[in-house]
């Protein structure tokens, strides 16, 4: 019965990525921008996702620099959804180490940086991040041992993108972690 029910959560996760990736795709996501504090949202994802860096001995942080940044205007449910697949990810691919949400403020952008101490990526594998259906794995069985999609980085982008930003990799290093990073512009 816990085997059913997982597959099927894991079932309904394929087909809302598939959704979500559609609708952005043809500009038919609907967004609802409100003012707000990032690190609040940042707050929250972490606090949520605490238990499955606690099943890996991984310490997740909200790091202090997101007290000082300013609001933005954006989807808060979206933001929270880019953030969320960013600290998820991170967590698949860290074992007994942390994962930092930090921020701060560069050309009137709020830049959000997610770091782990986890096993970071071959420069050669990095290419294939941000396209949909790919995962940057060193085995063609990554996406079994991870049980995603290939999508949550594909639609982070996308949602970023229409929110008026920007997202990337900073940097990755095996066995040294990786940064990824988005950019969305300050509340005027």
């Amino acid at each position: 019965v816990e085997d059913i029910h997982d597959s099927a959560v894991r079932l309904i996760a394929i087909v809302n990525d598939f959704l979500d990736a559609s609708a952005l795709e043809q500009g038919k996501m609907k967004m609802t921008p409100e003012e707000f504090a990032i690190k609040d949202v940042a707050s929250d994802v972490v606090r949520e996702l605490q238990s499955l860096g606690d099943a890996k001995q991984t310490k997740l942080i909200a790091d202090p620099s997101l007290e000082t940044l300013p609001q933005i205007n954006a989807d808060k449910m979206r933001i929270k959804q880019v953030i969320y697949n960013l600290v998820g990810n991170a967590t698949k691919f860290t074992e007994n180490g942390s994962i930092t949400v930090s921020g701060k403020v560069n050309e009137g952008k709020v830049i959000i940086c997610v770091t782990d101490t986890g096993m970071g990526m071959a420069a050669e594998n990095q290419r294939l991040l941000f396209r949909k259906f790919q995962q940057a794995g060193d085995s063609l069985l990554t996406r079994d041992a991870t049980k995603g999609t290939g999508l949550g980085l594909y639609i982070s982008k996308l949602i970023v993108e229409y929110s008026g930003g920007t997202m990337w990799l900073d940097h990755s290093e095996p066995g040294k972690g990786s940064t990824f990073a988005f950019s969305l512009p300050i509340h005027p």
